[in-house]
């Protein structure tokens, strides 16, 4: 799908378990757009349990190598979507304007799902890994949630309620409560 002839970057965000590449999945199939999931990529390349110490390295070369591509798709005027996560503001802030400096428009979503319900998900996913994720304990689950930061108010994102599935848009002048 393109707005005004403009490709797009279907942005997705949120934490481990929320059901990102689930909603990722399904906007392939409504939009056509090519999805660069960056976790697939990361198992296919160093399998469902990567070394602890060399995860966060892989994980960023990854990522690099995955925006890289997804931005010469939209360059070349192809849409996309992005499915990292996007945990921290400035992570959002920096493929926003990537986005734009390209000449495509960003759409991003947030996949709010809480934080018991996302533990489940994951824990019972490790349990019997699919081939296309990996293996994430409870303590590192617990871990890694200290650096998630869900988007604000200021932030403009469509929030995706993967429990109910319900469907919101939030811009700049609206609030979350």
């Amino acid at each position: 799908m393109q707005e005004n002839n403009k490709p797009v970057a279907h942005i997705v965000i949120g934490f481990i378990g929320s059901g990102k590449t689930t909603f990722a999945r399904k906007l392939e199939k409504e939009t056509g757009a090519i999805r660069f999931t960056k976790d697939e990529w990361m198992v296919r390349l160093f399998g469902n349990t990567p070394p602890k110490d060399k995860f966060e390295e892989y994980d960023n070369r990854t990522a690099s190598l995955a925006t890289d591509m997804a931005l010469k798709c939209l360059k070349a005027g192809i849409s996309v979507i992005i499915d990292e996560g996007f945990w921290v503001k400035e992570q959002r802030d920096e493929i926003r304007e990537k986005v734009k400096s390209v000449g495509a428009t960003p759409k991003l979503y947030y996949i709010e799902v809480p934080f018991e319900i996302m533990k489940v998900r994951t824990l019972k996913r490790t349990e019997n890994p699919p081939v296309d994720s990996f293996t994430i304990d409870e303590e590192s689950f617990n871990h890694y949630w200290k650096f998630f930061q869900p988007p604000d108010k200021n932030e403009e994102f469509t929030l995706i309620n993967q429990v109910s599935i319900e469907k919101r848009n939030y811009s700049d002048n609206e609030t979350l409560s």
